[in-house]
C-alpha cells in the first residue's frame, strides 16, 4: 500500500457524508499520502474537514533512501506542520522509521524514547496525538513477521500505559480501539484497560460491532465520554458476512477476493451498529461528535452547543 499514489477523493467523501448526515470529518494520512494533500483539502472545504499531520513526506523520503531517519528531524517536521496552523493533532500512529528488519524484535526502551519526543511536540502545541492499535489479517497476512516491528505498540496496546502516564496532559486517541479489521477481540481489552486507567486516553470505535460497545459503556472509568466515532473510510476493508455467527458482519480484507475496486460503505455499516445501542440520544450524540469536538478543540466549528449535556446545579 505504501507504493500507492494518493489523490484528492474529497468529492466522493463529501457525497457519502451528505448521504449519512456526517457534518465534518477529521482527515488522517493514509498509505502513500503526504500531509499537504489533507491540508489543501481542509482549506478547500473548511466547513467539512480538519486534518491531522504525520510527517508523511519526511517518512516517505526516508523510505526512498533520500534521507537518513532521525527522530529529531521527524519532530522538527511535526513542529513545522503544527506551527502552520493547518493541522489539529498528530497522526493515526506515531511516525516510525520505515527502514527496518521485519524479523527484528522492537527495542521498547528506544521506541518509547522516540514516542516521548513526538508527544512532547504535541504537548507544546496543545494538541492530541494518535496511537494505532490492531492490524487487519488479510492482504498482509503472509507477512506477519512485520508485526514484530510495525505492530510493536499497535499489537500490544498495553504499552500505551507508559505514554499516558508520562504525559497526563496530552490527549491520546487509540485509533480503532483494538478493532482494526478481523473478528478477534484479543486487542480490545488491553485498549479498554489503558482507557480506564488514564483520564487522557480515548477510544475510536468505528469498526466496533454493536456488542463491543457494552463493556466500555458500562465501565465507570471509560463510559460514553471517552468513545469517538470514526471509520477507516477509503480503506480497502470490505465487510465479511457470517450468517448466524458472531459477529454476523465485520471488516477484514480477503486474499481470495482481492482488493475491492468499489468504495466500501463503511459509514453505513458502522452507523447501523450504533443504532442498535439502547442509550440516551444525548449520549449517542457525544460518541458521534461531541467528544471529538472537545478533544480536538473544535468548539468554534460548532456554534450551537446542542452536542453537549449541561445541567443547572
Amino acid at each position: 500500500m505504501g507504493g500507492g499514489v494518493a489523490y484528492d477523493n474529497s468529492p466522493r467523501l463529501i457525497y457519502d457524508m451528505e448521504r449519512y448526515g456526517v457534518d465534518m470529518c477529521i482527515l488522517l494520512r493514509g498509505p502513500g499520502m503526504g500531509d499537504p494533500l489533507n491540508a489543501r483539502t481542509a482549506k478547500k472545504h473548511p466547513d467539512k474537514f480538519v486534518a491531522l499531520c504525520a510527517a508523511g513526506d519526511y517518512v516517505d523520503s526516508v523510505r526512498r533512501g533520500e534521507r537518513e531517519w532521525s527522530i529529531k528531524d521527524c519532530c522538527m517536521e511535526l513542529d513545522r506542520l503544527l506551527s502552520s496552523g493547518d493541522f489539529i493533532g498528530i497522526g493515526e500512529s506515531m511516525p516510525i522509521n520505515p527502514i527496518f528488519d521485519p524479523y527484528e524484535m522492537p527495542d521498547w526502551e528506544k521506541r518509547f524514547d522516540e514516542i516521548c519526543q513526538i508527544i512532547e511536540v504535541a504537548r507544546a502545541h496543545k494538541v492530541p496525538v494518535g496511537w494505532h492499535t490492531g492490524g487487519a489479517s488479510g492482504y498482509g497476512g503472509r507477512q506477519r513477521p512485520l508485526a514484530s516491528r510495525i505492530l510493536g505498540e499497535a499489537g500490544n496496546p498495553l504499552l500505551a500505559h507508559d505514554a499516558a502516564a508520562a504525559f497526563p496532559d496530552v490527549p491520546i486517541i487509540m485509533w480503532h480501539g483494538g478493532m482494526d479489521g478481523w473478528w478477534s477481540e484479543m486487542l480490545l481489552e488491553p485498549c479498554w484497560h489503558v482507557a480506564a486507567a488514564h483520564p487522557n486516553v480515548y477510544l475510536e470505535t468505528g469498526q466496533y460491532w454493536a456488542e463491543l460497545y457494552e463493556k466500555p459503556l458500562r465501565d465507570p472509568n471509560i463510559g460514553v465520554e471517552k468513545l469517538l466515532w470514526g471509520t477507516d473510510w477509503g480503506a480497502a476493508h470490505p465487510q465479511q458476512w457470517w450468517p448466524g455467527g458472531y459477529p454476523a458482519t465485520y471488516f477484514d480484507q480477503s486474499r481470495k477476493e482481492g482488493i475491492p475496486a468499489h468504495q466500501v460503505d463503511i459509514f453505513g455499516w458502522s452507523l447501523r451498529q450504533l443504532d442498535k445501542l439502547e442509550i440516551p440520544q444525548d449520549d449517542l450524540n457525544l460518541i458521534l461528535g461531541g467528544n471529538a469536538v472537545r478533544v480536538f478543540g473544535l468548539e468554534d466549528k460548532v456554534p450551537i452547543r446542542r452536542l453537549f449535556k449541561e445541567y443547572l446545579k
